[in-house]
C-alpha cells in the first residue's frame, strides 16, 4: 500500500541532496556527482517526524536538544621564571572554555486530503526554544605590581604578548523564542510509504534575548581591577510567511518522507 495508515510513523529529511544527485545524473554531470546524504530538513539539526492517528490525520513533532562544551589550552611564557632568568623556557597555561546550548520543541496537527498518490495537507504547529552561549578565560600569568603587562593569549587568535587588559568572561545572553504557524503543502508517494513533497508556512514569532555581560580585568598599578559591562537586551516580533523560528527554516521546504 502506497499511502500512510493509522499507526504509521514518518521521519523527514531534506530532499535537496537526492534531487541534486538525480539532476546531475540526467544532466550528465556524473564526474562531480556524489552520493546523496540524509540532511536535516531545516539545516539546524532538528529531528522532524509524524504519527498518523488515521489516514487523514497526523500529529507532528520537532525536537532538538544540543549541548556543547569545549576547552582550549595555550602555552605562553612564564613571566615569573623569565624575570628570574631571561633565558628560561618555562611556560604557563591560558585556558578558554566555551559552552553553548539549544533546546527546542515543536508540536502540531496535520490534516490530509486526497485518495491517490498525490496528497494535500494543512494544519498548524507551536514551537519554542531556549539557547545561549558563554565563554570563560583563565590566564597563567597574573597581574602584579611588578608585572602590569603579563604575557597572555589573545583569544581566539592564539597569539600572545604583553597586555594591560584581558577578557575573563563573555555571556551572550539567553534567547527565548516561541512561534505559532500554519502550513500547507503536498506529498507525492512515488514508492510505497516513501514520498516527496513541499510545504509553505505562515505565522507569528516572538524572540527575546536577555542582557549579555562581559567581564574584563585591567592593570591598576598594583594588581588588576575587574569590570563587568552589559549589552542591551533585544526582542523581535514578526508576522509573515516562512516563520519557522526558532529553528530558522526557509519559507518553503522540499522534503522526503519515510513511513513505517
Amino acid at each position: 500500500m502506497f499511502l500512510p495508515e493509522a499507526g504509521d510513523w514518518a521521519v523527514s529529511f531534506s530532499a535537496a541532496p537526492f534531487l541534486n544527485y538525480v539532476g546531475n545524473l540526467f544532466s550528465g554531470a556524473t564526474a562531480s556527482n556524489t552520493a546523496p546524504t540524509a540532511n536535516f530538513l531545516n539545516g539546524n539539526n532538528t529531528i522532524i517526524g509524524k504519527y498518523y492517528v488515521d489516514a487523514q490525520t497526523a500529529y507532528r513533532g520537532l525536537l532538538r536538544i544540543g549541548i556543547n562544551s569545549q576547552g582550549t589550552d595555550n602555552l605562553v611564557a612564564d613571566d615569573v621564571a623569565r624575570a628570574a632568568d631571561p633565558t628560561s623556557t618555562s611556560t604557563v597555561t591560558d585556558h578558554w572554555a566555551a559552552a553553548q546550548h539549544f533546546i527546542g520543541l515543536g508540536v502540531g496537527m496535520e490534516k490530509r486530503r486526497g485518495k491517490t498518490r498525490l496528497q494535500g495537507y494543512y494544519g498548524g504547529e507551536f514551537m519554542f526554544a531556549l539557547s545561549g552561549s558563554t565563554n570563560t578565560y583563565t590566564y597563567g600569568n597574573a597581574f602584579t605590581s611588578k608585572d602590569q603587562l603579563p604575557t597572555s593569549t589573545n583569544w581566539p587568535g592564539l597569539t600572545s604578548g604583553g597586555t594591560n587588559q584581558r577578557t575573563l568572561e563573555s555571556d551572550q545572553g539567553g534567547t527565548f523564542g516561541i512561534s505559532l504557524q500554519g502550513f500547507i503543502g503536498f506529498e507525492y508517494f512515488f514508492m510505497p510509504k516513501i514520498s516527496v513533497g513541499g510545504e509553505y508556512t505562515w505565522g507569528i514569532n516572538f524572540q527575546s534575548t536577555a542582557q549579555g555581560t562581559q567581564t574584563v580585568e585591567a592593570a591598576n598599578g598594583t594588581t588588576s581591577t575587574s569590570t563587568t559591562t552589559h549589552t542591551g537586551a533585544t526582542s523581535n516580533f514578526s508576522l509573515d510567511s516562512g516563520i519557522n523560528n526558532p529553528w530558522g527554516a526557509p519559507a518553503g521546504n522540499l522534503y522526503i518522507n519515510f513511513h513505517f
